[in-house]
């Protein structure tokens, strides 16, 4: 048995936009792969957070406050942000990859999903999001010194994850929005 649920992935700013035209499960697999590949990317950076600051320890920019005077810390955070920005991508990706299913579930009950449906759908993921980074945030305590910095980045990795998904509820209300005063000023034309 096979279901056929047609989509049209149209790229918007180098992300997919979901709707009617290309088969759900090549756009399940292209969304899953995008998330592995972005997880890897991830990992790449964070291994190498933990490997290259150690060529830099000993360098020091003068005039400059600890820890931010020191080199390898400079690298040690900026490879941890870059990290932990690859780290969001592939859990929207990997959460978007969810939605073809959701979209199949609605159309087996009879109803698709509006955007109503959509954007509430976003808001719950970005409040998901913002409840994992408050739930982990005690668990960056036993860094010691480097805490306060690891609850830093797991709020930047939530406020980008945050960012992706409200851009995304805007974006739905704002065709929406945009569809309806078309139609009412056709209607207005005639």
């Amino acid at each position: 048995m096979s279901i056929n649920i047609v989509y049209n992935a149209e790229v918007v700013s180098g992300r997919m936009a979901v709707s009617e035209g290309a088969p759900a499960a090549k756009l399940v697999r292209e969304r899953a792969a995008a998330a592995v590949a972005y997880a890897v990317v991830a990992l790449g950076f964070y291994l190498m957070s933990l490997f290259l600051p150690h060529f830099m320890s000993g360098v020091r920019i003068p005039g400059l406050p600890d820890p931010v005077a020191r080199l390898d810390w400079l690298l040690w955070a900026f490879l941890f942000l870059l990290a932990f920005a690859f780290a969001a991508t592939a859990i929207y990706d990997a959460m978007r990859a969810i939605d073809p299913l959701f979209a199949l579930l609605s159309r087996r009950f009879g109803r698709a999903a509006g955007p109503g449906k959509r954007v509430a759908r976003d808001l719950a993921y970005a409040l998901l999001a913002a409840l994992t980074a408050v739930a982990l945030a005690p668990l960056t305590e036993p860094l010691g010194p480097a805490a306060p910095l690891a609850r830093a980045l797991l709020g930047v990795g939530a406020l980008l994850v945050l960012v992706l998904l409200l851009y995304d509820a805007a974006k739905t209300i704002y065709a929406y929005v945009r569809e309806k005063v078309e139609e009412t000023v056709s209607k207005l034309a005639r």
